[in-house]
């Protein structure tokens, strides 16, 4: 089945633009701003941190001293990153996602069962956060529209790799193919294209 990708872009971009510019970019540009100002305090910038994620609704089932804990690893991470220069290959993104991604893991509590707990959700939006003109963000909406999409367009998911691994290997090539799409004058000045395609893919992806 062969489906115009640009078209369905087209269709929901005055949408997606409208909730990137209405729901959340005050509190992006905030936590962008102090993860990226040293002259912060750590405990402000680690509030800062807090505050976004408990709006993205990430930090379910965690405890306070585990929220502390990813918030500091998050502040360290971005401090880490030397000048900001973006992870432009899929490659590059996949082993900062994976660094980010283990510190986080190591500074919560397991599950009862002793099983890891899944921070794929946190981990992408923290790192989006570090990269905010690069990085895909990883949610359950967007996955759902980015499978179905994938099976339409036959392009193939790598059997052996994560789950953030085979949400990016479906991402990059579609979003490859629609990118001048999103180089529409509407944007105006909002920077963030990948999040503007994130968005479409969460419309896309609800179950409505």
């Amino acid at each position: 089945m062969m489906i115009d990708l640009n078209q369905i872009v087209e269709h929901f971009l005055d949408e997606a633009l409208w909730q990137c510019r209405n729901e959340g970019l005050r509190e992006d540009d905030a936590v962008i701003r102090f993860l990226n100002d040293r002259n912060q305090s750590t405990d402000a910038r680690r509030a800062e941190v807090l505050k976004w994620l408990r709006y993205y609704g990430v930090l379910r089932g965690l405890t306070e001293g585990d929220r502390n804990a990813v918030a500091n690893v998050i502040v360290d991470f971005a401090d880490a990153r030397g000048p900001m220069v973006s992870p432009f290959s899929q490659v590059e993104i996949l082993e900062k996602f994976n660094d980010l991604h283990n510190r986080c893991t190591l500074g919560v509590r397991r599950n009862k069962d002793e099983t890891a707990r899944n921070l794929t959700s946190l981990t992408s939006k923290a790192l989006w956060c570090c990269y905010p003109e690069d990085i895909p963000i990883f949610d359950s909406y967007a996955q759902r529209a980015l499978w179905i999409l994938s099976r339409l367009m036959g392009i193939p998911q790598p059997a052996d790799a994560t789950v953030y691994g085979r949400f990016v290997s479906v991402w990059f090539p579609l979003y490859r193919g629609i990118e001048r799409t999103l180089e529409d004058a509407r944007l105006g000045n909002y920077r963030y294209k990948v999040r503007v395609f994130d968005r479409i893919l969460w419309i896309i992806g609800q179950p409505r």
